[in-house]
C-alpha cells in the first residue's frame, strides 16, 4: 500500500516537473513548445522536416527557373546539408541554403565542398550579408578595373606607335643640330633632349600602368568592420572567411651624426616613427563560400 502510494506521488511529481519545465521552455523557444514538441513529444522532427521541405522547394524553383540540369551528390554531402538546413527558420537564410544546394547539384558546376553547409549553419544573417556585400563590391571593382585595362590594352598599340614616331622625329631633329650647339648646350639642343626623355618615360610608363591595373584587380577586398559587432567579426575570422592583415609604415627617418676627431668613434642615432595599420579582408575561402550560396544569373 505504502509502495503504491510512493509510486503515485512520484508520478505526480514527475508530471508537475514536466509542466514546470514546459512553462519555462515556452519562454525560451519560438515557435511555441507545442510546435517544437520539446519534452512532451517528438514533434521537433516535424518542424525540422517542414524546414527541409521549404528549402528543397525553393531549390526546385530555382532549378526550374534557370533550366538547371541536376546531378546526384553523395549522401555524405547531402545528409549533413539537410541536417544543418533543417534548423534554419529565417526566410532569407533559407534562400541561401536553397542556392547552396542548387549550386551543389548543378551539373555544370563542380561544387562539392563538405564544409560549406557547416559554415552556413554557423553564420547569422548580419554576418552573411556583410560578407556578401564585400564580395559584391569586389566584383564591381574588378569589373570596372578590368574594363579600364581592356580599353588600355586595346589602345596601347596605337599609343606606342604614335610615341615611337614622335621619338624618332625628335631624335632626327637632334642629329641635325650642329656639333658646336651640342657642346655649348644651346637652348634648341637642350629642349630636344628634354622632349626625348619625356617621350621615353611615357613609353616605359605603359608597362608600369598595365602592372598597376593588374595589382589593383588582384588586391584583396576589405570588409567594413564598423557596421558589425566585434564578436561577429571574430566569428567570421574563426570560420576562415576573413583574416586580419598588418601593414607597417615608416613616417619619418632622420640620422644624427655628431662631429669629432678623426680617431674618435662616430655615433649614429636613428629616429624612425613606425605606424602599424590593420584591416580585415575577405579570404579566398570566403569568396568561394559566398559565391556558392548565391543564385547564379540565368
Amino acid at each position: 500500500m505504502n509502495d503504491k502510494k510512493k509510486v503515485d506521488i512520484s508520478s505526480t511529481a514527475i508530471e508537475k516537473g514536466i509542466d514546470i519545465a514546459k512553462g519555462f521552455a515556452d519562454k525560451l523557444v519560438l515557435p511555441p513548445i507545442e510546435e517544437l514538441g520539446l519534452l512532451i513529444k517528438d514533434q521537433m522532427s516535424y518542424w525540422r522536416f517542414s524546414n527541409k521541405v521549404r528549402i528543397l522547394n525553393k531549390a526546385k524553383d530555382i532549378c526550374e527557373k534557370n533550366n538547371i540540369s541536376v546531378k546526384a551528390i553523395p549522401p555524405k554531402l547531402l545528409c549533413p546539408y539537410l541536417d544543418n538546413a533543417s534548423l534554419e527558420d529565417d526566410n532569407e537564410l533559407q534562400d541561401k541554403w536553397a542556392a547552396l544546394l542548387v549550386n551543389m547539384v548543378d551539373s555544370q558546376q563542380n561544387i562539392q565542398n563538405h564544409v560549406f553547409p557547416y559554415i552556413l549553419s554557423q553564420l547569422s544573417k548580419e554576418e552573411f550579408n556583410l560578407l556578401e556585400s564585400a564580395l559584391i563590391e569586389k566584383n564591381r571593382r574588378v569589373e570596372e578595373l578590368q574594363k579600364e585595362l581592356n580599353d588600355f590594352l586595346a589602345d596601347r598599340p596605337d599609343v606606342e606607335l604614335s610615341l615611337n614616331k614622335n621619338l624618332n622625329e625628335l631624335k632626327q631633329e637632334l642629329e641635325n643640330i650642329e656639333e658646336s650647339d651640342k657642346r655649348k648646350f644651346a637652348s634648341p639642343w637642350w629642349k630636344l633632349r628634354s622632349k626625348i626623355r619625356k617621350v621615353e618615360n611615357e613609353l616605359r610608363s605603359l608597362d608600369f600602368k598595365e602592372t598597376a591595373f593588374n595589382r589593383k584587380i588582384n588586391a584583396p577586398q576589405q570588409i567594413p568592420e564598423q557596421i558589425i559587432e566585434e564578436f561577429e567579426i571574430a566569428n567570421i575570422i574563426r570560420l576562415g572567411l576573413a583574416k586580419v592583415v598588418y601593414e607597417a609604415m615608416a613616417d619619418t627617418h632622420s640620422i644624427e651624426v655628431p662631429g669629432g676627431e678623426p680617431d674618435d668613434y662616430t655615433t649614429v642615432d636613428f629616429d624612425i616613427d613606425i605606424e602599424t595599420e590593420t584591416s580585415t579582408i575577405l579570404t579566398q575561402l570566403g569568396e568561394l563560400f559566398i559565391d556558392a550560396c548565391r543564385e547564379k544569373d540565368a
